[in-house]
C-alpha cells in the first residue's frame, strides 16, 4: 500500500497521497489543538463559525450551491480527542466525474476550487475581516456550543470515563469552567485573539484520491501558504501593539506537568470510587494502565487482548457477562493509544454491580493465567485483520491511521502491524495482560437505590 508524501512549512504540514481505489477524492484539514492551548469550547466555536459563516458564501444557499458546482461535493466538520490533544476535522469530498462527463474543466480544476474553498474559510476573517465575526452568527453559535458541552454531559460513558482519567491525573473537562470561558470569551470580544492563535497552531492537510502529487502540492501552497503568511504579518505586528499577547505555543513540559499534578502524589492503586448522581442505572468504568504506547513492539499484542477482552461482540466480557450470566445491557473495552489506558465501560442494575466487577476481574485473570485457545486467538486476531482492512476501504480511515501515526510519531505503518498482529501468540497476549495495572474503578450509582 502507498504512503503519504509529506512536506512541512512553519505550522502548516501536507500529506498526499494518489490513489486510484476510491471513487471520490477527498481533502482533510485538521487543526491540532494541543494541551488546549486555545480553550476546547472557544476553539469549537470558532471552528464552527469558519464554517458557518465565511465572507465568499454569507449564506448556506450559497455554499450549498458551490458545493453542487463540485458535482455535489460535500462538507463535513467533526471534533475528537486524542489523550489531551483537541482535533478539529474538516472534510470535503469530491465525487470522481469521469472526463467525458464532466461539465466544464478537470477533475484538478474542481480540487482546485476544493482546496480555494477551504483556505478561504480557514483565512478570510484574519485577510479580509481582522479576524471579527458577525454578531448574530457569533450568538448562533454560541447557543450551538452551549448546547453540545450540556448534551455531553449526559453521555455517562463519557462521563464515568472521564472522572477516572481525572482522577489518574489528567485534566478533566469541566463543563462548567468550559461554559464560564465561553461566555466570557464573547462578552470581552476575545474571539479575534483565540482565532488568531487557531491559525497558528499546527494544521495538516491531506488530499487522497486520484491526483498527481506534484501539481496537487503546488495548488495547496499556492492556496495555503499565502493566507498563512499574511496572517503571521498581521499577527505578529498585531501581538507587537498587545501588552498581554496570548499564547500560541505549545505549552512546555514543565507548564504540563505543573497542570495537571503529580498523578502518583494523588492516588492510591486499585482505587474504588462511587458517586451518587440521579441517573436510573449504574455506569462503571474499570481503567488500567497500559505503558504501551501505538507503534511500540508491544503494541500489537495489547490490540489483540483488547479485542479479546472487550472490544467486539464476541470477546470474553461479552459473551460471559452480556450473554451467559445476563448481567449487563452492554460492555465494551476502549484502548487509548496517548493516555496509554485501557477502560471496561458497561451499564448494569444495582443488584448486580459486584457480581460485575467479580466478572470482569475473573475474566481478565483467566486471561493473565494464559487461559486463551489456539481457537479464540485466531478468531480475535481475525477480528483484527477485519477491523483494520476495512478500514482500507475507507478513506477517512486511511487518513486518521496516518494521523495518528504522525501524531505519536510512529514509525509503523499498517501493514506493518498487519504483519505482526497475524505473529501474536497466547503467550504474548497473557504477558501483555499482566502487565496491565488496575488504576481505578468509578461508578457512577442512582441516587434513588442507595442505602447507607
Amino acid at each position: 500500500m502507498q504512503s503519504f508524501t509529506t512536506e512541512r512549512r512553519n505550522n502548516l504540514s501536507v500529506h498526499v497521497l494518489p490513489t486510484h481505489q476510491y471513487a471520490n477524492d477527498y481533502v482533510q484539514i485538521n487543526l491540532i489543538n494541543a494541551q488546549q492551548t486555545i480553550p476546547s469550547a472557544i476553539f469549537v466555536m470558532i471552528v464552527r463559525l469558519l464554517m458557518n459563516s465565511c465572507r465568499r458564501f454569507p449564506s448556506n444557499r450559497l455554499l450549498q450551491q458551490q458545493l453542487w458546482s463540485l458535482y455535489g461535493a460535500e462538507l463535513t466538520c467533526r471534533f475528537d480527542y486524542k489523550g489531551d490533544t483537541q482535533i478539529a476535522s474538516i472534510t470535503m469530498r469530491i465525487p470522481r466525474i469521469t472526463e467525458d462527463k464532466l461539465i466544464t474543466g478537470t477533475q484538478m480544476e474542481a480540487i482546485h476550487s476544493a482546496l480555494q474553498l477551504l483556505a478561504g474559510l480557514l483565512y478570510d476573517p484574519a485577510v479580509d475581516d481582522y479576524g471579527m465575526f458577525d454578531e448574530m452568527q457569533v450568538q448562533d453559535e454560541m447557543a450551538w456550543t452551549e448546547h453540545h458541552i450540556a448534551h455531553d454531559g449526559t453521555d455517562w460513558d463519557k462521563v464515568v470515563q472521564s472522572r477516572c482519567l481525572e482522577w489518574m491525573g489528567y485534566e478533566g473537562q469541566n463543563r462548567q469552567l468550559a461554559l464560564d470561558e465561553l461566555r466570557h470569551c464573547v462578552i470581552s470580544h476575545e474571539l479575534c485573539r483565540h482565532y488568531q492563535a487557531l491559525i497558528q497552531i499546527p494544521i495538516h492537510v491531506h488530499v487522497l484520491g486520484d491526483i498527481y502529487p506534484g501539481r496537487i502540492m503546488d495548488l495547496i501552497w499556492e492556496q495555503f501558504e499565502c493566507g498563512n503568511r499574511e496572517v503571521f504579518k498581521r499577527c505578529c505586528s498585531e501581538r507587537e501593539s498587545e501588552p498581554h499577547p496570548i499564547n500560541t505555543q505549545y505549552p512546555g513540559e514543565d507548564e504540563v506537568e505543573g497542570r495537571q499534578g503529580n498523578p502518583a502524589e494523588q492516588r492510591e492503586a486499585e482505587a474504588m470510587m462511587m458517586e451518587l448522581l440521579d441517573i436510573q442505572q449504574c455506569k462503571i468504568n474499570v481503567t488500567y494502565s497500559t505503558d504501551i504506547r501505538y507503534g511500540s513492539a508491544l503494541y500489537p499484542a495489547l490490540f489483540v487482548f483488547h479485542t479479546l477482552f472487550g472490544a467486539t461482540p464476541a470477546s470474553r466480557l461479552q459473551v460471559e457477562l452480556r450473554e451467559r450470566s445476563q448481567l449487563v445491557y452492554q460492555v465494551t473495552s476502549t484502548l487509548d493509544d496517548f493516555r496509554e489506558t485501557l477502560h471496561i465501560t458497561t451499564g448494569t442494575s444495582s443488584v448486580n454491580v459486584t457480581a460485575v466487577l467479580e466478572g470482569i476481574d475473573m475474566e481478565w485473570k483467566r486471561i493473565c493465567d494464559g487461559d486463551v485457545s489456539e481457537r479464540e486467538l485466531y478468531t480475535a486476531v481475525q477480528n483484527v485483520m477485519h477491523y483494520v482492512q476495512v478500514g482500507f476501504d475507507l478513506p477517512h480511515q486511511v487518513i486518521t491511521n496516518h494521523m495518528d501515526q504522525v501524531l505519536s510519531e510512529s514509525q509503523m505503518t499498517t501493514v506493518q502491524f498487519l504483519e505482526e498482529i497475524a505473529e501474536v501468540t497466547p503467550e504474548r497476549v497473557a504477558s501483555v495482560a499482566t502487565e496491565l495495572r488496575k488504576e481505578v474503578t468509578w461508578i457512577l450509582y442512582p441516587e434513588s437505590e442507595y442505602s447507607a
